[in-house]
């Protein structure tokens, strides 16, 4: 069985342990590095169903594909730097748009299927999917809007975070999330140049990231005694120096099944959900990134085995999800 995955430079740490364990499966793993495309990587679409792919490893045959994981892309970063930046983000935009296509047409399993994967990543979805499989969240707003802004705080009554709904980053730097205090309250007119989501502060015992792999769901919790106040906020600004700290964690029968109910709804085979436990043990979904990281949970649970098991479609996967 032939298992295309889609990736970029760096990204070794996460694909090579799901290479290892495809190939002890007796499945043979293509790298499609989409940093080579448009440039070095070939592809040719000849009608439906056929097609192949140029990579350095071999020709590969569309219709001979299996199964698909999205891993991570980034197009066109092969592209000649003499390009006029309009040019080269049209190279880009046609190069995603003719190789997805092409892909999707394949036929082959996907983990997960790109639109699947779009509607997912919806905040206010997950959001209004958690509440109706009985999972808590946090009170939430989007706006743009400075009025709805303040009123929406006053209404808390209580710590407001801020966070953006994509993974922005602004001269190389993320943008993390944030307690809004005085400063940032007084300079809300801002929004009214870019939307943000505003979420009450949940109180925290611990942070919990659980990645959901086929029907297998892997729990890690952070512990937040000793954390500086800036972790406390977003792990993430120390995530480096936090990892050892990082200990398996246990879901109660009624949070799995919830968190299983949600993944069902969203029709997903992969997903890595941030979580919160309140000090009345209460679990609190924030949200969950469809491509988010679990590679650093490898020392605790078996993901890189989990998701080549979705890959070949052993028994556990959402298997019937994953057709585009």
């Amino acid at each position: 069985m032939n298992v295309l995955i889609l990736t970029r430079p760096g990204d070794g740490y996460a694909t090579d342990a799901v290479v290892a364990a495809l190939r002890a499966r007796g499945a043979r793993p293509w790298l499609l590095d989409t940093h080579q495309l448009p440039g070095a990587t070939g592809l040719t679409w000849s009608g439906p169903g056929e097609g192949v792919l140029e990579l350095p490893e071999g020709r590969l045959a569309l219709g001979d594909i299996g199964a698909i994981w999205c891993r991570r892309t980034e197009w066109g970063r092969g592209l000649p730097a003499s390009l006029p930046p309009a040019v080269r983000q049209a190279c880009i935009r046609e190069t995603e748009a003719v190789v997805m296509g092409a892909l999707v047409d394949s036929g082959a399993f996907w983990l997960d299927p790109p639109h699947r994967s779009a509607r997912a990543r919806n905040k206010a979805r997950q959001l209004r999917v958690a509440r109706e499989v009985g999972l808590a969240v946090p009170r939430t707003l989007e706006t743009n809007s400075p009025a709805a802004a303040r009123r929406f705080i006053a209404a808390t009554g209580g710590p407001v975070i801020a966070k953006m709904y994509t993974d922005v980053r602004i001269d190389d730097g993320t943008i993390y999330t944030n307690v809004l205090g005085p400063d940032d309250i007084a300079a809300l007119d801002g929004l009214r140049a870019c939307p943000m989501i505003l979420q009450e502060a949940v109180p925290k015992a611990a942070e919990l990231r659980v990645v959901c792999a086929g029907r297998r769901l892997f729990a890690v919790a952070l512990d937040h005694s000793g954390l500086d106040a800036a972790s406390r906020v977003d792990w993430r600004r120390t995530g480096g120096q936090t990892l050892d700290r990082w200990a398996p964690a246990a879901l109660a029968p009624d949070e799995e099944a919830r968190l299983q109910a949600f993944y069902d709804r969203l029709d997903l085979n992969y997903s890595a959900a941030d979580l919160v436990r309140r000090p009345d043990g209460t679990l609190v979904l924030l949200e969950s990134n469809v491509v988010g990281e679990s590679f650093w949970l490898a020392r605790h649970h078996p993901v890189a085995d989990a998701l080549a098991d979705v890959l070949v479609g052993a028994p556990g996967a959402r298997r019937a999800g994953g057709q585009p």
